[in-house]
């Protein structure tokens, strides 16, 4: 992994490398969500109210305060964390699609509550930013970001991959795969369903302020119910509970409407079905999505992650032998 993060600002152009820092931000979000949904089990339709909350926290920081990029992202986290725990709150008493209304229900609460402020405060053209700078370095190009959310990716990956292995993660996925064994053991579903939510919404907020400062813009219509339902997807598709497998999926689904695109256009432009695709391009990427969601829940569960494991352990004959160890 770290040799293709070195090598691919040296193979990549411009717009290809902004393509792949809206993956890195994307898969940050995702690793989010991996925690609740990956490790503990629980549905939530609220990471785009999540990513909105720290898109705003970037906006009133950084272009109306005046406050330092660096102090904006830690003021998000907490704001995210914060909210994190009152979103919780219901997954003490339900779960499953009773969950996924709850959390819808902040998805819309949130997304009321700023376009209102933004109506208010500066129309419906939305925020500007400042650009970002850390100890007086601007990251002001694409590579300088690059750079950046690499680093703050590896260390979330790293982060999380270390929460699963430590008591935390052995208790959540107890917590997720028979609840009633958890409990009787001593762990309380209530802390620990709580703790996994703060973790999870300050990290989601984090990555909507690192998405407001890399456009330098923010405007409420970027936060839909669409974006909610594509995290969920990056999650579904990665792989449910793997680390890597998020960055994965994220990579995957937010990549896609441009290999759709590149696919097409390599039709010939004589032919009916190139110009439908052209036409409908955002309906079949959603048909895509969806399609995917439900092979990889059907056929292949454990997603990109799993499938990589598989066709490592049948290529690679050391892996063959390890696992069969």
């Amino acid at each position: 992994m770290a040799l293709l993060v070195c090598v691919l600002p040296l193979v990549l152009q411009d717009y290809q490398l902004s393509l792949v820092n809206s993956a890195l931000i994307a898969a940050l979000g995702a690793l989010a969500l991996t925690v609740v949904m990956g490790f503990v089990g629980l549905v939530t339709a609220g990471n785009a109210a999540l990513l909105a909350l720290g898109a705003y926290g970037a906006a009133m920081g950084g272009a109306e305060m005046g406050l330092p990029f660096p102090v904006v992202v830690v003021g998000t986290v907490l704001a995210g964390g914060l909210v994190g725990l009152l979103a919780g709150l219901p997954a003490l008493r339900v779960t499953g699609i009773y969950l996924a209304i709850a959390t819808l229900a902040l998805h819309f609460i949130v997304v009321f509550a700023f376009n209102e402020y933004q109506t208010q405060a500066v129309g419906s053209a939305g925020f500007f930013l400042p650009i970002a700078t850390i100890g007086g370095l601007a990251i002001d190009t694409t590579f300088k970001w690059y750079v950046l959310l690499a680093i703050v990716v590896l260390f979330t990956w790293w982060m999380v991959q270390n929460l699963k292995r430590s008591k935390y993660g052995r208790a959540w996925m107890l917590i997720r795969d028979t609840p009633l064994a958890a409990a009787s053991q001593g762990i309380s579903l209530s802390t620990y369903k709580l703790s996994a939510f703060i973790i999870s919404s300050a990290l989601i907020s984090m990555s909507g302020a690192f998405l407001a400062y890399s456009q330098q813009t923010v405007y409420i219509e970027s936060f839909t119910l669409e974006l909610a339902i594509q995290y969920i997807a990056m999650v579904i598709i990665g792989g449910m509970g793997s680390a890597g497998g998020a960055i994965a999926g994220a990579a995957f689904v937010i990549l896609l409407p441009t290999i759709l695109s590149r696919l097409i256009a390599l039709l010939p432009p004589d032919m009916y079905a190139a110009g439908f695709l052209q036409q409908n391009l955002g309906d079949f990427q959603l048909i895509m999505y969806g399609t995917l969601v439900v092979v990889f829940l059907i056929w292949r569960p454990d997603g990109i992650a799993g499938l990589a494991r598989a066709l490592s352990t049948m290529f690679l004959p050391g892996r063959r032998e390890s696992a069969k160890r």
